[in-house]
C-alpha cells in the first residue's frame, strides 16, 4: 500500500476558531487529602452567554422523549440532578457535576475526519452522561453508548457554524478518565495522577480500550502502516486548526502545572489559578497576547474567542465543593460556590441571554471586563487583590467541612458582587492604555451589537 500524505486536512478551518477550551483533573497522592481535583475554562465567542444552573432530578414515564440541541432520543426513567454550565441557547453543557459527584468536561477536538451535519454534540453526551450516571466509570460507558447509537455532529457554533469533533474528561471521588471520540469510534484511558485536554488528541498508543474501527480506518487511509504503528494523536490529529488554538502549548503549560502536584498537593486555590494563567510573560497584555489558558479575545480571525465561564470541583467521598465565576475571564472574577446538598444557585443569581442585560451576572461581569481591557494591568491587579482574601477565605472554610447551605452560598455571592461593583467603581478611576485601533474597533463592534455602553 502507498502511503498517503501525512499533511492533514483541517475541515471547517475556514471559518477559524470559535471554541477552544482547558480542562484537568488531579487525583490521589498529587492533590490534598486525595480528593478529585477538577477544572475547566469554556472558550467560545465573546457575546455568548455562558448560565450557571442546576437541573433538578426527575422520574419519566414511559415513551417519555428528550430533546437535545439537534436530536430528539428516548428519555431514561430516572434522572440525577445536576450542575451545568451552558451556553444559554444549547441544551447540552460544556462542563458539570451531579449529585452523586461526577464531574466532566468536554472539548473540541478538530481532526482529519470530517464531522457530521447532525447527531448529539459534545455537549449533549455531556449532559446526558451527568444525568444517567451515578460513577465515573459509568459515565463513560453511557458517553460511548449514545456515541455508538446516535453518532455524534451538529452546529455547535454561536454566531457562525462551528462543527467538531468531542474529548471529555470524567471523573469522581475514586477515579477519572480520558475519552476521546472520532464519529463513533473512541479510545480511553484510565488516569492515575493528573491530566490535561487542550483541543488535541492527547491519547496516543497508551489508552487502555479502543473501538472496533479506530485503528482499522487509519490503516486503510495510510495513516500508518499497521496496527503495531498505530498511534491515535498522529494518525487522527487536524494540524491546522489544533495549531491555529495553540493546543499544544496549552496542553504542556497546563502540564507542567499540574506536575507541581507531585512536590507540593494540590488545592482548590492551585486549581483557580491554574486557569488564570496567562503564560510566563511577566508584560501579558489581553491585545497583544494570545493561546494562554486564561484566553482573551482579540480580533475576527485568529483570536476570535475567550474564556466565558469557569468551573472548579474539589469532590472528596463526603461530596463534591463546587466553585464558578458565573463569568468571562477567570482573572478579571471571582469564584463562588453552589450546589451543596439540597442546595443551588444564590438566590439572587440572574442568568442571561442574548443581548445586554444589566440584572444578569454574566453581563453585569462582561462590561466592566470589557472596561478592564482599556484599563490593564491595572484592573487586573486591584481584582486580584480584591478578590484573594474571599477565595481563601470560602475555599479554607468550606472544605473545613462546614455545610453549604443555601444561607453560606447567598453570603459568599454576596460578596463576590461587592468584589465586582467595588472594583467597577474603581476602574473609572484608572488611566486607559493604549491598546491600538484595531482592538478597540474590535471589542466596540460587540459592544453595539449587544447595547453594552460606558466602556470605552
Amino acid at each position: 500500500m502507498r502511503a498517503a500524505s501525512r499533511v492533514s486536512v483541517d475541515h471547517g478551518f475556514e471559518r477559524r476558531l470559535t471554541a477552544v477550551c482547558d480542562t484537568m483533573v488531579a487525583i490521589g497522592e498529587t492533590t490534598r487529602g486525595g480528593v478529585t481535583l477538577f477544572a475547566k475554562n469554556s472558550d467560545r465567542e465573546p457575546d455568548e452567554v455562558q448560565n450557571v444552573e442546576v437541573v433538578p432530578a426527575g422520574c419519566h414515564g414511559p415513551g417519555s422523549i428528550v430533546r437535545c440541541s439537534r436530536l430528539s432520543i428516548p428519555q431514561v426513567e430516572r434522572t440525577y440532578r445536576v450542575l451545568i454550565c451552558r451556553p444559554f441557547h444549547m441544551f447540552g453543557a460544556e462542563m458539570g457535576v451531579n449529585e452523586h459527584g461526577v464531574v466532566i468536561g468536554n472539548e473540541a477536538l478538530f481532526t482529519r475526519e470530517k464531522p457530521a451535519k447532525t447527531g448529539l454534540t459534545g455537549m449533549d453526551l455531556l449532559r446526558l452522561a451527568l444525568e444517567r450516571s451515578d460513577s465515573a466509570r459509568g459515565a463513560l460507558a453511557t458517553i460511548i453508548d449514545l456515541l455508538e447509537t446516535y453518532g455524534q455532529g451538529g452546529n455547535c457554533g454561536y454566531r457562525k457554524p462551528f462543527f467538531y469533533m468531542n474529548g471529555f474528561l470524567v471523573a469522581d471521588a475514586r477515579e477519572a478518565y480520558v475519552l476521546e471520540t472520532v464519529h463513533s469510534w473512541w479510545a480511553w484511558k484510565k488516569i492515575d495522577s493528573f491530566w490535561s485536554i487542550s483541543n488535541i488528541i492527547s491519547l496516543e498508543n497508551d489508552f487502555d480500550e479502543c473501538s472496533p474501527g479506530l485503528v482499522e480506518n487509519a490503516v486503510k487511509k495510510g495513516w500508518c502502516r499497521n496496527a503495531k504503528d498505530f498511534n491515535f494523536r498522529k494518525c487522527y490529529t487536524g494540524c491546522f486548526i489544533t495549531a491555529g488554538a495553540a493546543s499544544r502549548a496549552r496542553e504542556r503549560c497546563s502540564r507542567e502545572l499540574l506536575q507541581r502536584g507531585e512536590r507540593h498537593p494540590l488545592t482548590t486555590l492551585d486549581f483557580m489559578n491554574i486557569l488564570r494563567h496567562h503564560g510566563v510573560r511577566e508584560d501579558f497584555r489581553p491585545h497583544r497576547h494570545g493561546g494562554t489558558l486564561c484566553m482573551h479575545a482579540a480580533d475576527p480571525f485568529i483570536r476570535r474567542n475567550q474564556t466565558v465561564g469557569s468551573l472548579v470541583a474539589s469532590i472528596g467521598e463526603s461530596g463534591a465543593g463546587c466553585y464558578v465565576t458565573g463569568a468571562s475571564n477567570p482573572c478579571l472574577s471571582p469564584f463562588f460556590p453552589v450546589f451543596g446538598e439540597g442546595t443551588g444557585m444564590p438566590s439572587e443569581y440572574v442568568s442571561g441571554e442574548a443581548g445586554y442585560d444589566e440584572r444578569s451576572w454574566w453581563w453585569k461581569c462582561e462590561r466592566l471586563h470589557r472596561r478592564a481591557l482599556q484599563t490593564w494591568p491595572a484592573a487586573l491587579a486591584e481584582m486580584e487583590r480584591l478578590r484573594r482574601p474571599l477565595e481563601e477565605d470560602m475555599t479554607s472554610t468550606l472544605e473545613g467541612a462546614v455545610p453549604l447551605s443555601g444561607e453560606t452560598i447567598d453570603g459568599y455571592f454576596k460578596r463576590a458582587r461587592g468584589i465586582v461593583e467595588k472594583w467597577g467603581t474603581r476602574l473609572e478611576e484608572m488611566p486607559e492604555t493604549r491598546t491600538g485601533f484595531c482592538y478597540r474597533r474590535y471589542w466596540n463592534r460587540y459592544n453595539r451589537k449587544n447595547g453594552v455602553t460606558a466602556v470605552s
